[in-house]
């Protein structure tokens, strides 16, 4: 019995490396996602073809949420020794976020498809609680843990000014201040936020 209970605990904790190694990979694929979402941004959703152009970025960016949500609970999982109930409430908004961004890329895709056209398309996430809000809170919360655990500082220190980005992009769009909020989005989708989760897959993958 003691050796079957051991045997399992085993199975559970290869199961869970792997895991968080899939957790890395999805970070990787996340930061190449979001860096094919913003090309395909700055060139077909403002060409000719905008209707296609922006189904085209809005399901970039509904899987670069998708992604997301595996390296989140990676994350959980290699925090969570640092406190469980923060690791844990981390995760919550970080599911949070992905779920909420999801559901405001694809409705975008549908009623872009419902009217194959480009009106002004009722926003979702108008106060952008979800894209900036949540997952800036995300980014504060589980950097803290990581810091503790001990993974690389200055990816630890590029996470934070990630999340001073997103809910800097917040504030912004609670002030209605829609220049700093395009600021905040293009820091986030071309240049921070991928950066980071390429670096933090890699990471992740090379955790013993």
């Amino acid at each position: 019995m003691v050796r079957r209970s051991a045997e399992a605990v085993s199975s559970g904790a290869i199961s869970d490396r792997s895991f968080v190694r899939f957790g890395g990979a999805a970070g990787i694929l996340l930061a190449l996602t979001s860096w094919s979402a913003v090309a395909s941004y700055v060139t077909v959703a403002q060409g000719g073809a905008q209707a296609v152009g922006v189904q085209v970025f809005q399901l970039l960016y509904a899987l670069v949420a998708v992604w997301a949500l595996f390296a989140v609970v990676a994350v959980h999982q290699v925090a969570r020794a640092q406190g469980e109930a923060w690791s844990f409430f981390a995760t919550l908004v970080g599911v949070a976020a992905s779920l909420g961004t999801m559901a405001s890329a694809l409705y975008t895709v549908a009623y872009v498809r419902a009217n194959m056209a480009l009106p002004d398309i009722p926003p979702v996430d108008p106060l952008h609680l979800a894209t900036f809000g949540l997952t800036g809170l995300w980014f504060l919360v589980a950097n803290v843990l990581l810091w503790r655990a001990r993974l690389p500082r200055p990816l630890v220190a590029l996470g934070f000014v990630a999340a001073a980005d997103l809910l800097g992009g917040f504030v912004a769009a609670l002030a209605g201040n829609e220049a700093l909020v395009t600021a905040a989005a293009l820091v986030a989708g071309a240049a921070g936020g991928p950066i980071y989760w390429l670096w933090l897959g890699v990471a992740l993958r090379r955790l013993p």
